[in-house]
């Protein structure tokens, strides 16, 4: 039996000028990540990581936790989170201008609630195929990526393995669905409730591959590190 550990990057830098880079906050969640693993006495054989900045950020705080021989890192841009910018400008152009007023829409980035509802408004229309850009990639595409990729690395890595993949919460939100046969829609739901650096725990075999831990946080679940528990 060989073991993947799916972790979501630690806090980005929500309301900045780049959102693409780990918080105070993130990094010390990364750390603590880092710890927990380290002193599981489980040796990790590859850290995978998405391209992204709050990724590999996390990856590298993560093997940094290790004494001696850290964890390689191997990049791998197929757990890349979706491009939420893009899916949001797309969903705003399908609205009509009582509609964005509504919304908030532009400045939707100082409230987080707002934020938040507008983004779960413009994923859905994406996962159902409602809004369409050259330049975005459609949902189809990322479900594809996603799943294509991880099974190779199940198929390729061989038996006994532990790994780890920093990626995002959208990706393991996907990966989940699709193991437990749930549709498109439960895959987005479950992206808004991962928390940042929280554990997700695939068991895989040849022939079989079991979910055994979701959006868990052994490392951070414990009074004085409560206040490390972020969504955003």
């Amino acid at each position: 039996m060989s073991t993947i550990y799916l972790v979501r990057h630690g806090q980005a830098s929500f309301g900045t000028d780049n959102y693409d880079q780990l918080s105070a906050t993130g990094r010390e969640q990364a750390r603590q990540l880092g710890k927990y693993f380290a002193e599981l006495g489980e040796p990790i054989d590859r850290i995978y990581s998405g391209s992204l900045r709050r990724q590999t950020e996390t990856a590298e705080l993560i093997a940094e936790a290790f004494t001696g021989t850290a964890p390689p890192i191997a990049i791998e841009p197929a757990f890349n989170e979706y491009d939420s910018d893009l899916i949001l400008h797309t969903f705003a152009r399908s609205l009509t201008p009582e509609q964005l007023a509504e919304a908030g829409w532009p400045e939707l980035k100082s409230d987080r609630r707002r934020f938040q509802f507008f983004l779960e408004r413009a994923a859905r229309a994406w996962v159902e195929a409602q809004i369409e850009a050259e330049e975005m990639t459609p949902w189809r595409g990322f479900h594809g990526r996603i799943t294509g990729t991880i099974a190779n690395i199940m198929r390729t890595e061989g038996r006994s393995k532990t790994l780890i993949v920093s990626t995002s919460g959208g990706v393991i939100g996907t990966i989940v669905a699709h193991l437990m046969g749930l549709s498109n829609h439960i895959g987005i739901e479950l992206n808004w409730a991962v928390h940042n650096a929280s554990i997700t725990r695939l068991i895989y075999s040849a022939d079989k591959v079991s979910l055994s831990m979701f959006n868990g946080l052994p490392h951070l679940d414990r009074a004085e590190l409560r206040h490390l528990i972020t969504y955003r």
